[in-house]
Parts: structure tokens; C-alpha cells; sequence
């Protein structure tokens, strides 16, 4: 009865999300056309506060979506060639304007001997890695966040990937460490009261790692920052087949 209940919840929760998720793109489909208007400076204040909310209000939907179908054994990933080195770094360019503002130094370093190509899902490891950064930045206030990328060979042909991002922020008490991965859960009520969040995050970033055949862990110290570190095996791809051309450049 207690597995049936809580599969009964994970399918409502995906089909709320999902229902909800239509409303909320006309929303913001319709702010972003009013934006394009000329309007007053005070009116697109508030127009840009409703999409600025949209959006938070989109992310967290899709969370709870992502969180429902891992609960429900309904998330499947992709297996596609891509270039890991690629993935790592247009993840930390697209989060390091967030870190500038706050006056922080986003550093990332991946050894030299990654491969070019290899066989995954570039929009979860995207997603696992925008989760750990964000977070980092989001709990640090003066320092660093820095992203370290390192391999080794695995068994057969494959590599064994590990990312580690780190801060100099609030850190994580070694009781709290526990529960941070689990669903809806932060570190301490006061960090939800100062720095929001829905405490999804890290779950659905723990639930990827391990269906990609990995884990992840934590080390930390309260206002000593904190490093998340996980390590995922994947299938080197074969390089690309040279394309032939006629004589004609056909």
C-alpha cells in the first residue's frame, strides 16, 4: 500500500506539472511579446518582474517533473556521441555571469587528456553540472567556485569521468550532509528562509549520477565551503568517418 500511495503521488505530481507547464509558456510567451513593445520604463519593470517569476516559477515545474518520472521509473537517457570537454565548458560560460555579479571568480579546469567524443546524455550531464555550480554560487559570498574535470581509463573502452566543484561558502554541517540529497530537503530551515530554493536539485542530480552508473558525495565544513564531487563511467566513441567527395566536390 505504501509503494501504491507513492506511486500514486509521483504520477500526480507528473501530471500536474505537465498541465501546468502549458499555461505557464503562454505566460511567458505573451510577457515576452509585451516586452517587445513600447512601453513606459516603469511597465517593463513590471512585465520583466512577471518573467523573471515565470521563469522560476517554469524551472521548478520541470524539477518536479523530473522528480516524478525518476521516482516513477519512467526517466530514460539519451546515448549520444558528444564532446564532454564542450559540455563542461559552455556550462560553466553560461552560469559565470551569475558568479560576476556576486563578485566571485568562477575558475574551471579539465585535464588535457579528456576524450574527444564520448557516448552519453550532454543535456543531463548538463544539467547534473548546472546544478552543482548554481548551488555553489548561489551559497558562496566571497571567494571561489571552481570546477575541476578529471578521467581515467575504465574497463574496456571506456573512461571513467570525475567532476568536482567546489566553494568557499556557508558549508554543510556533517549532520546535514545526509539529507541533502533527499527530495525537498535544504541543509536547515534558515537556509530555505535566506536563499530559497526547493531542495530538488541535488535529489535529481543524485538520481541521474546513478542511473548513469555513478555516484556522487559531499565533503564539508560549516563557513569552510563545500566540494560535491561525482564520478560517472562512459563509452569512449569512435571518431567520426571521414566524409569522401567526387572530384567535383560532390
Amino acid at each position: 500500500e505504501a509503494e501504491q500511495a507513492n506511486r500514486s503521488k509521483s504520477q500526480f505530481l507528473a501530471n500536474v506539472s505537465h498541465e501546468l507547464r502549458t499555461p505557464m509558456n503562454a505566460v511567458i510567451g505573451m510577457t515576452d511579446l509585451a516586452l517587445e513593445e513600447e512601453i513606459s520604463p516603469t511597465v517593463r519593470e513590471y512585465l520583466q518582474t512577471a518573467r523573471d517569476s515565470a521563469g522560476v516559477l517554469m524551472a521548478l515545474l520541470d524539477e518536479i517533473l523530473d522528480l516524478s518520472r525518476l521516482e516513477s521509473g519512467r526517466f530514460e537517457l539519451e546515448t549520444v556521441s558528444f564532446d564532454p570537454r564542450s559540455v563542461v565548458e559552455q556550462t560553466v560560460r553560461a552560469l559565470a555571469i551569475r558568479a560576476h555579479q556576486k563578485g566571485l571568480e568562477l575558475a574551471c579546469d579539465v585535464t588535457a587528456d579528456l576524450p574527444a567524443r564520448v557516448m552519453g546524455d550532454p543535456l543531463r550531464l548538463r544539467q547534473i553540472l548546472t546544478n552543482l555550480i548554481s548551488n555553489a554560487v548561489k551559497f558562496t559570498e566571497i571567494g571561489e567556485v571552481v570546477v575541476e574535470v578529471t578521467c581515467e581509463r575504465g574497463v574496456g573502452d571506456t573512461v571513467i569521468l570525475t567532476c568536482a566543484v567546489r566553494d568557499t561558502g556557508i558549508g554543510i554541517s556533517r549532520a546535514d550532509q545526509k539529507r541533502v540529497f533527499a527530495p525537498f530537503t535544504q541543509a536547515a530551515s534558515s537556509t530555505t528562509r535566506l536563499y530559497g530554493g526547493s531542495g530538488l536539485g541535488l535529489a535529481i542530480a543524485s538520481n541521474l549520477v546513478a542511473m548513469m552508473g555513478g555516484h556522487i558525495d559531499v565533503e564539508s565544513e560549516l563557513g569552510k565551503g563545500s566540494s560535491f564531487q561525482f564520478t560517472i563511467q562512459l563509452p569512449i566513441a569512435a571518431p567520426p568517418l571521414p566524409v569522401s567527395r567526387s572530384l567535383d566536390g560532390r
